[in-house]
């Protein structure tokens, strides 16, 4: 009896050469990629399929993908959120009282959202998009406060947002200008 007219090997065949298949695609794709960064802990953030869609720019230093159009803010879902998350940004010790206060004046405004702009978004472990970050410039108290508004969107689909504040430097913060700038020179291969 021949080994090919054999029904087994027909079988392994079968099932054997997808996963194989599978494989060598993960393995090419693991070998070829060029817009990656390591965390140091076994996980690497691919952005390679992102950037070669010409849409999104990828910062290799901060895991940061950037739309080269910026997004719309998602102002359906901030309006039926209840309350915002506050998180909780590295702050000098005299800056937190302030920054409390300057926060819950900005977010007291019923539509204080709808002067967010677009920053950047972020990648999972996994590579998958999950996060998109807004920003709007806020005076209080003769001062002026960048406001972050972070969404996350759960495997569900459901957004999550969670707001910061920190004191604004224009020399220093970098915005979505500066942040597209700063990713597309970020890593070995032009974007």
């Amino acid at each position: 009896m021949s080994f090919y007219r054999s029904k087994g090997f027909w079988i392994a065949v079968t099932i054997i050469s997808p996963l194989l298949l599978i494989a060598v695609n993960y393995g090419l794709k693991v070998m070829t990629s060029v817009y990656k960064t390591d965390l140091g802990n076994g996980v690497v953030i691919y952005a390679d399929d992102y950037v070669k869609t010409g849409r999104w720019v990828f910062d290799c230093e901060y895991s940061r993908l950037i739309s080269r159009e910026s997004l719309p803010v998602p102002l359906s879902e901030l309006e039926s959120v209840g309350r915002l998350t506050i998180g909780n940004a590295l702050l000098k010790e005299v800056d937190e009282q302030p920054a409390k206060e300057a926060l819950k004046a900005v977010t007291g405004n019923r539509d204080w959202y709808k002067n967010l702009r677009y920053l950047y978004s972020a990648l999972d472990e996994s590579s998958d998009l999950n996060s998109h970050a807004f920003y709007l410039v806020a005076q209080h108290a003769g001062r002026s406060w960048a406001v972050e508004v972070d969404q996350s969107i759960g495997y569900d689909g459901m957004s999550h947002f969670t707001v910061t504040i920190e004191p604004y430097d224009p020399k220093t913060y970098v915005d979505y200008a500066k942040a597209l700038q700063a990713a597309a020179k970020s890593c070995p291969v032009p974007q």
